[in-house]
């Protein structure tokens, strides 16, 4: 993937409110579920369909990321042939306009994702905390993953 079709946003950002806190852990864990040949399910793509499932709009939710449009379609398409029901309903626009929203399945797919993300973390906390230690201070000074990162994950 090329560099212009990622994420500008940090993988910090991604994070549930009380988990890793960017401004004090500079070790994260970040959890990606692979589908085999369906794809993924990462940070990336969870923020994504929280997005528009805020706004109600495909657009305001790729605004919001850093993301071009065609980009966050074809993630939605892709969320469409990993799941046996719809993830998100999209209208098509019109005199009140168009949108996405996410459904209850869709819901209960996100809680189950951030089920696992909370008990994956829980359960590495201190082999993070041990890890942590062994870094030197510039390591993760700034925060971001660098260009040998897995920003790659993030649009997953």
């Amino acid at each position: 993937m090329s560099r212009s079709s990622r994420i500008n946003a940090n993988a910090t950002d991604y994070l549930p409110e009380g988990e890793n806190d960017p401004k004090t852990d500079r070790v994260r864990l970040m959890v990606r579920v692979a589908f085999g040949r369906c794809g993924a399910l990462g940070p990336g793509k969870v923020r994504l369909i929280e997005l528009i499932d805020e706004h109600g709009s495909i657009t305001a939710a790729c605004k919001e990321m850093g993301m071009s449009y065609r980009r966050a379609w074809l993630l939605v398409e892709g969320l469409k042939q990993a799941f046996r029901e719809p993830v998100l309903t999209t209208q098509q626009g019109g005199v009140s306009g168009g949108g996405c929203r996410l459904t209850p399945y869709g819901r209960s797919i996100l809680q189950r994702y951030r089920a696992l993300e909370h008990t994956a973390r829980e359960a590495v906390r201190d082999e993070l905390h041990a890890l942590e230690q062994e870094l030197l201070p510039q390591a993760v000074a700034d925060g971001d993953a660098g260009p040998e990162g897995d920003d790659e994950a993030l649009a997953s």
